[in-house]
């Protein structure tokens, strides 16, 4: 009589390298994925901090004003800090970009973002 061995709930198998690789094709067709090759250790870094920021972003957007969720004031403060955070980092990239001779393109979107922010700053000084 043959056992068939099954894995507990407790028992987590680990994906193959095959598994890994095929899930990372199929993820490249998905709308909206970006493929990266990442040069250094702090761009790792980063990239794996991006991928969880992602995703706890669109947990947050969906959570917006929802009951038990995150009311509108405290959301409007969490993407301002999101926001200020991007921009820095947009800016220390250029500034870094300039001391190595690297041509850095600021994303349309963020040229855009900073319009806004500076609009409401000179509105803000102005009252």
């Amino acid at each position: 009589m043959e056992t068939e061995i099954k894995n507990t709930p407790d028992e987590k198998r680990r994906p193959t390298k095959e598994e890994i690789l095929e899930k990372k094709i199929s993820m490249v067709k998905e709308r909206g994925s970006r493929v990266m090759r990442i040069n250094s250790p702090m761009g790792s870094i980063m990239f794996n901090v991006l991928r969880q920021f992602d995703q706890a972003y669109a947990h947050f957007k969906g959570q917006l004003g929802e009951p038990g969720g995150i009311s509108h004031e405290k959301g409007a403060e969490l993407m301002d800090e999101a926001r200020k955070i991007t921009i820095a980092f947009s800016e220390f990239t250029g500034q870094l970009s300039r001391q190595v001779r690297f041509k850095y393109f600021v994303p349309e979107e963020l040229q855009e973002m900073r319009q806004v922010t500076d609009r409401k700053k000179d509105e803000s000084s102005a009252n």
